[in-house]
């Protein structure tokens, strides 16, 4: 089993331009993460590893909601946005935070080192997903739970659908690939979800539907934001490479479609997510 696609992604440019929008993505993603958290009600929780742990701003609110003397591991394979992370200052009175730069799910982790497997659009990016949620739950304990978020299907996320089908008009699409291959809309289909959790040895699979607004972008022109977007989103893999006029004109298509969705300096669409929780035992 391995990543390497995904390793070299998330250390190349990509990686890279990631880091740099760490905030933007903190900010855009807070919600879901304080919506995630609640939902799961991990108060009780004593040893959580964030898996997919980005720059961190996840793991910083986990620690929060976690009692004093709780331990929180983030884990990413991506070294750019480690550095983000481990620059962050551990709020008073939390549980501690390390991070570990590692593949999940295929680290050698302890045996019943963790009572909570935790992720925020960390976990659609596995080679083998069956595979590597094995590796995690042999490291869970057997009272322990799993909580994380992952995208609906494409068509429910206008946040990304709207501005790859304005890209499509002047770029070529992709080529037909798998839809379970990794990637943000891997973990689409909830059924598929649930038998690569229950091949795992997870029990007790609960799938909830999240649909929130999300603020993508707060800039004082569309064109701003149109371009924010284009950084932040999946659009973003298909202008890479592109020629300058290409992007031009994507942009400004961009701008037409969003145009509806952009008032008082922000960019606001619907996004789609499911909250997946489940028993180690």
């Amino acid at each position: 089993m391995s990543n390497d696609e995904q390793i070299a992604y998330w250390n190349g440019e990509a990686g890279q331009r990631w880091a740099q929008e760490d905030e933007t993505m903190a900010r855009l993603l807070r919600p879901v993460s304080e919506a995630l958290l609640a939902h799961a009600d991990v108060g009780a929780c004593s040893s959580a590893i964030d898996v997919g742990c980005g720059g961190g701003s996840q793991s910083m609110m986990l620690a929060a909601a976690l009692p004093a003397g709780a331990r929180v591991l983030g884990v990413d394979i991506s070294e750019p946005m480690l550095e983000v992370a481990r620059s962050r200052t551990v709020p008073a009175g939390s549980a501690s935070v390390d991070f570990l730069c590692a593949d999940a799910s295929a680290h050698a982790f302890a045996r019943d080192s963790f009572d909570l497997l935790f992720s925020r659009f960390g976990v659609m990016f596995f080679d083998d997903p069956a595979a590597a949620f094995g590796n995690l739950h042999g490291a869970m304990r057997g009272d322990g739970k799993l909580a994380f978020a992952c995208w609906q299907p494409l068509k429910n996320n206008d946040w990304a659908l709207v501005p790859i089908q304005a890209a499509l008009r002047h770029v070529q699409p992709p080529e037909v690939s798998d839809p379970h291959a990794p990637g943000p809309f891997a973990f689409a289909d909830p059924e598929r979800v649930k038998a690569i959790l229950t091949a795992a040895g997870f029990t007790n699979i609960v799938t909830k539907p999240f649909t929130p607004m999300l603020r993508i972008s707060e800039a004082p022109t569309l064109a701003e934001a149109a371009r924010n977007l284009a950084r932040i989103g999946p659009v973003g893999r298909l202008l890479i490479g592109q020629d300058p006029a290409v992007l031009e004109k994507v942009f400004s298509a961009m701008e037409v479609v969003l145009e509806p969705y952009y008032q008082k300096g922000a960019l606001e669409l619907p996004g789609a997510i499911w909250f997946v929780t489940a028993s180690v035992a």
